[in-house]
């Protein structure tokens, strides 16, 4: 479900991706994963765990919901996936978590925006 939501936010989204990424991000939570794929200007999510990802994030899906919704601040997720300091590997395992920012960022501003997907992220929160 975490997967599709993802899927529906970037798709309404705005364009923030670069179209020059080209690599995968993989998220793991407390029962899967998924993998971001990014290339030519999207982010197309899978179900799947993809070994040889460039980036490997570790966290709860509430804790994205948070991010999501703004639960978290901003400039805390920063820090903690963009910019974690060298001895901070609660989140990041392998790689950065810079594309995932721009990932949440997206999703953040669908959230505030589209009362839609407020509503799919909200019901889906309540059930963690």
């Amino acid at each position: 479900m975490l997967g599709e939501i993802i899927s529906r936010g970037v798709a309404c989204g705005p364009a923030l991706i670069p179209a020059d990424w080209d690599e995968r991000t993989l998220v793991r939570f407390e029962d899967g994963a998924i993998t971001i794929t990014f290339k030519n200007g999207t982010a197309a999510v899978s179900a799947a765990d993809t070994p040889d990802a460039e980036a490997v994030i570790e966290m709860s899906k509430k804790r994205l919901c948070d991010c999501i919704d703004g639960s978290i601040d901003f400039m805390t997720i920063w820090r903690e996936l963009a910019e974690p300091s060298p001895t901070d590997r609660r989140y990041i395992k392998k790689g950065s978590g810079a594309k995932l920012i721009t990932v949440v960022d997206l999703l953040s501003r669908v959230y505030r925006a589209d009362a839609a997907f407020k509503k799919l992220v909200n019901e889906y929160k309540s059930t963690l």
